[in-house]
């Protein structure tokens, strides 16, 4: 059963070094994305990772916003959707992800989002593999709106990469 998005803390891929605790190797890069594994021990996790595009508010561009798309076999996860917004936001507001016409609500822990309803992970992964682009509307912690753009160029194919590095 997936843990709810309020009970999840950081990722475990948002850094490569954070992945297994040990070094992240690239496995593959398409597009806007990479796709990476990491090992300790029997601990292993891969991902497909991507950074915005775009950010707004302009005074946000010196830090970048992550996407991770996450298995972790031995927590029994498998292609967990998450942002790494790299700033604090508030949490007792729906943040947005948006797809085409797709919108999905999500939820905010410090820096990191996450989809509000964990039983839609296959339903937007689907999205992001048929879509272009992905828009993030969140707010920062302040109250500030923002919004980060990606490119879903290359994310079907690192996705899978990445799947098929943690079977």
């Amino acid at each position: 059963m997936a843990a709810s998005a309020q009970q999840r803390g950081r990722p475990a891929a948002a850094t490569p070094a954070a992945a297994g605790q040990g070094q992240a190797m690239l496995l593959e890069t398409a597009g806007k994305w990479q796709a990476f594994s990491s090992q300790q021990g029997r601990t292993k996790v891969c991902y497909a990772l991507s950074k915005a595009e775009s950010r707004l508010p302009a005074n946000l561009k010196d830090v970048e916003g992550l996407l991770f798309v996450a298995t972790r076999p031995t927590e029994g996860v498998r292609n967990e959707i998450s942002f790494v917004m790299n700033f604090d936001l508030k949490e007792d507001v729906e943040h947005q992800a948006i797809i085409g016409s797709e919108r999905y609500a999500l939820v905010a822990k410090g820096q990191n989002m996450w989809l509000k309803n964990p039983a839609e992970e296959p339903r937007m992964l689907d999205s992001l593999r048929k879509g272009a682009a992905l828009e993030i509307k969140g707010t920062s912690r302040r109250g500030n709106p923002t919004t980060d753009k990606y490119s879903l160029s290359g994310m079907s194919q690192v996705v899978k990469r990445a799947e098929d590095a943690c079977k």
